[in-house]
């Protein structure tokens, strides 16, 4: 794993970088491969980013890219708590992306565990990985909340030990809101990535941040498990 901290003053500044990012991971991803996978981030930290993917590219063809969601909240896409709803008008509805590119997780299907393994099969089959591969995407965005959480793996949950499922279902969180249950990417799936990039701001996170950029990983602070192993690592931190 090769890793990378940057600061930027504002997260206006933290926005560029992370497009330029992004553009690199995707031009690489289909000179190599002819495609480019991505898992997005839920949050409002990147929303900024898909705003300028979609007004001012990303470094892929449109086509040739693959859209998939790292976690998900349990609710209809029309909640507005929903990831993929609050996400869709900012950067698919803008652009050409083929429907068909478009992986949001399936909320509708129940019960959770039956929607996560259904989101995990589609991912093997989309990524072309057989039952005992782990899928590597291109690229997979992540935040973190104040707790040290990412995607959807709380300090203390369960998932953060599972070594076999690539999604997992997840119980409402009982200190962070919205209080509902969730899907989320798995620590195998994540550090399989070839490139992981966390967006994230100092503002409320100064312990967390400090346990998540710490050389040894501390379990209670689930972001920073987070070490692709074969893959790069870069956290773009807003001081502001």
């Amino acid at each position: 794993m090769t890793r990378d901290i940057r600061r930027f003053s504002d997260a206006a500044a933290l926005t560029v970088a992370a497009l330029q990012a992004v553009r690199e991971a995707a031009h690489e991803a289909v000179a190599r491969r002819g495609r480019f996978a991505v898992a997005l981030s839920g949050g409002s930290s990147p929303l900024a980013l898909y705003a300028a993917m979609a007004r001012e590219g990303y470094g892929a063809p449109f086509e040739a890219t693959l859209f998939f969601f790292g976690d998900e909240r349990l609710v209809p896409v029309a909640d507005r708590r929903n990831t993929f709803g609050t996400v869709a008008p900012i950067l698919f509805t803008p652009t050409p992306v083929p429907v068909g590119n478009i992986r949001p997780m399936p909320v509708e299907v129940r019960p959770a565990a039956l929607a996560a393994e259904t989101y995990e099969a589609e991912i093997r089959e989309v990524l072309g990985a057989g039952p005992h591969e782990i899928p590597r995407f291109d690229l997979i965005l992540l935040g973190m909340g104040p707790d040290g959480h990412t995607a959807s793996l709380f300090p203390g949950s369960p998932a953060l030990t599972e070594r076999e499922r690539l999604v997992a279902a997840v119980p409402a969180p009982t200190l962070v809101e919205p209080r509902v249950p969730r899907l989320t990417f798995t620590l195998p799936l994540l550090n399989a990535a070839r490139r992981v990039l966390f967006l994230t701001a100092t503002k409320g996170r100064e312990q967390a941040l400090a346990k998540a950029l710490a050389d040894a990983p501390d379990p209670a602070v689930p972001a920073s498990l987070v070490r692709p192993g074969q893959g790069e690592l870069t956290w773009l931190v807003a001081e502001g």
